[in-house]
């Protein structure tokens, strides 16, 4: 790892426990910050992530686990490991199971490019109830859930009113949606790109690729200096790479 990576990876290490201050049911659990979603059981609102450095006993994570439990949530970690290396033996001892790890990616502005069969397309920046609700929609569907309530939307309209971005791409003239996207409010000029989908029957177009290149260019617009995202590996990580994304770590899910 170079000096550069590490000063990366930091950057974002700080930037998850920040946000997670900053939502309504959150706390400190020793070394860990958690946070909780009272609308949502699923596990990418219901998460914990550890202090850089973190060196928990078992009856600290004993505690996080019990803490999940009293919410019906999941016990879940999202974090950088090689920032808190003594976190992993401890929670596989407490019967945690790693999960297949999610490659970093950033850019600059000068190596954003676009890519892909765009015609037919438009591109416009959500900020209306029925723009959030189509955006809200075309995620869950690329995600596998099969609703969109309220509370999606009402999280897409907190993001805006908050500083962040919803990128909607649709068939040119007000037709349907076809991906989505957005980057979260800005701290400390960190941003991450997040919730990039694209409906099943318009993929292969580079419509990710592109919607991920929108929202990092309006954030560096907007002042902001690292943007990052977060991508499995294989094809999802060819995309961003061809957007101008380029790798500078990962991170580490660890559920029980």
């Amino acid at each position: 790892m170079t000096m550069h990576d590490r000063t990366a990876l930091s950057r974002v290490s700080a930037y998850l426990r920040a946000r997670i201050a900053l939502q309504k049911d959150h706390r400190r659990l020793a070394s860990f910050h958690v946070t909780f979603d009272r609308a949502s059981a699923e596990p990418g609102w219901n998460y914990a992530t550890p202090t850089d450095g973190a060196t928990p006993t078992a009856t600290e994570v004993a505690a996080l686990v019990d803490a999940f439990e009293h919410q019906g949530r999941t016990p879940r970690l999202e974090y950088i490991h090689e920032l808190a290396p003594a976190v992993l033996p401890r929670l596989l001892e407490a019967g945690f199971f790693r999960e297949e790890p999610l490659t970093l990616m950033t850019c600059t502005p000068e190596s954003l490019a676009g890519d892909g069969d765009l015609d037919g397309i438009e591109w416009l920046l959500a900020e209306r109830e029925h723009e959030l609700h189509a955006a809200a929609q075309v995620q869950n569907a690329a995600y596998g859930v099969p609703a969109t309530c309220d509370a999606d939307v009402e999280r897409l309209a907190t993001v805006v009113e908050k500083g962040g971005a919803v990128a909607l791409a649709r068939r040119r003239g007000g037709g349907e949606a076809l991906g989505a996207g957005l980057y979260s409010p800005p701290l400390e000029g960190v941003t991450e790109i997040a919730a990039i989908g694209v409906r099943e029957d318009a993929r292969g177009r580079g419509i990710g690729g592109a919607v991920s290149a929108l929202l990092a260019d309006h954030a560096f617009v907007q002042g902001v200096t690292f943007p990052f995202l977060m991508t499995a590996a294989g094809n999802e990580h060819r995309i961003y790479a061809r957007a101008g994304f380029r790798r500078f770590g990962e991170l580490v899910g660890v559920t029980r």
